[in-house]
C-alpha cells in the first residue's frame, strides 16, 4: 500500500495531453504541483484509498469507473470514506457525456442519472454520493451548473462555484506573444481527433458554414500546443460550431486572446457570462481562476 506525502490527490481519467481537461487541470495545479499526487482512475484500488483516506481528493473525469467493477467498487469506497471535491468538466452523470449526445445516440431524452429504465445504476449511485458528500463542486460555466441542477436536484448550490477553463501563466504569455501576428483573410476550422470527437466539435458544420457564406478556410490539423497557437494566430478568425453542449471550450477563448474573429453557436455554454460578453474583462477573469480554485480549497 502506498501512502503519499502530498496533501492532495488528483484522480482523473487522464485524458489526452493537449485536451481541455488536462490543460485546465495542469493550469490549476501549476503553483501547487509539489502538494499534489496524480493517479489515473484505471489505477485506483481499495488499498490505495485506505492508505490515503485522510487526504483531500480532487476528482476530475471519472467515466473509467463505469468500465470495471473493481474500479467502481473502489470509487464508491473512496466517496464513502474520504473528503473530496469534484470538478465537472462536462456531463459525467450521463454515459454519453451530454444531453444532446444522449438524444443523438441514445435516441431518447436524457434523464440521467436516475432514469430507472435506461439509466446507468452505477452513475446513479455515484452521483447520489457526490451530491451528498462533496465538499465543493466546480463547474465550467453557469449554463452547465443549471443543467446539472435539473438532473441532480439534491446538488448543493451553496457548495458550488464556477471555475471555467483555466490557462497557465505560460499559456497566457504565449497567447499574448502571438496575438500580434499578422492575419490572413482565411478562417480556421479545427480538425478534431476524428470520429465522434470531430462530429461533436462541429467539424462538418463549420465547413458547411464556410461554403454557404463563401468564406475561405483551412482545416487545422492537431498539433503540439505552441505550434497550434502560432498557426491559429495568423488567421482572420475561427469557426467553431459544436453539435453538443460544450461547457467552456478553450479554443474560442484562445481565439479571443489571439485577437482573431470568432464565429460560434450557443452550444458554447460560457458565451452568456459577463467575462465573455465584455471583452475587456476576459483576460483578468481567466488569470483569477486558479487562485479562485485554491481559495475555495484552502477554506474547506
Amino acid at each position: 500500500m502506498l501512502t503519499v506525502n502530498q496533501k492532495y490527490i488528483i484522480l482523473d481519467d487522464a485524458a489526452a495531453k493537449n485536451g481541455g481537461t488536462s490543460l485546465t487541470l495542469n493550469s490549476i495545479l501549476e503553483d501547487r504541483t509539489q502538494d499534489c499526487f496524480f493517479i489515473s482512475t484505471t489505477n485506483l484500488t481499495s488499498s490505495f484509498i485506505e492508505s490515503n483516506k485522510d487526504k483531500l481528493w480532487i476528482l476530475g473525469n471519472i467515466m473509467v469507473v463505469m468500465t470495471d467493477e473493481k474500479i467502481f467498487n473502489a470509487f464508491v469506497e473512496l466517496l464513502e470514506k474520504s473528503k473530496f471535491i469534484k470538478i465537472e468538466f462536462d456531463y459525467n452523470f450521463c454515459p454519453y457525456r451530454s444531453e444532446t449526445a444522449h438524444e443523438m445516440f441514445g435516441k431518447s431524452k436524457c434523464e440521467c442519472p436516475h432514469d430507472t429504465n435506461k439509466g446507468n445504476k452505477h452513475l446513479s449511485k455515484i452521483y447520489d454520493l457526490i451530491c451528498k458528500k462533496a465538499l465543493h463542486t466546480f463547474f465550467m460555466s453557469e449554463r452547465q451548473r443549471a443543467l446539472y441542477s435539473t438532473h441532480l436536484p439534491i446538488l448543493k448550490f451553496e457548495c458550488s462555484s464556477i471555475l471555467s477553463s483555466c490557462f497557465s501563466k505560460k499559456s497566457l504569455e504565449l497567447l499574448n506573444k502571438y496575438s500580434f501576428n499578422q492575419k490572413n483573410n482565411k478562417y480556421a476550422i479545427l480538425e478534431g481527433y476524428g470520429g465522434f470527437h470531430s462530429y461533436a466539435k462541429g467539424f462538418s458544420q463549420a465547413k458547411d458554414y464556410c461554403h454557404a457564406n463563401n468564406l475561405e478556410y483551412d482545416v487545422l490539423p492537431n498539433q503540439e500546443f505552441e505550434k497550434h497557437i502560432e498557426t491559429l494566430s495568423s488567421y482572420k478568425g475561427l469557426i467553431f460550431l459544436p453539435t453538443i453542449d460544450d461547457t467552456c471550450p478553450r479554443c474560442i477563448i484562445e481565439a479571443r486572446l489571439l485577437n482573431i474573429d470568432i464565429i460560434c453557436n450557443s452550444n458554447c455554454q460560457h458565451i452568456y457570462e459577463f467575462w465573455w460578453k465584455d471583452k475587456s474583462k476576459t483576460l483578468e477573469y481567466l488569470k483569477s481562476r486558479p487562485a479562485h480554485f485554491w481559495s475555495i480549497i484552502d477554506s474547506l
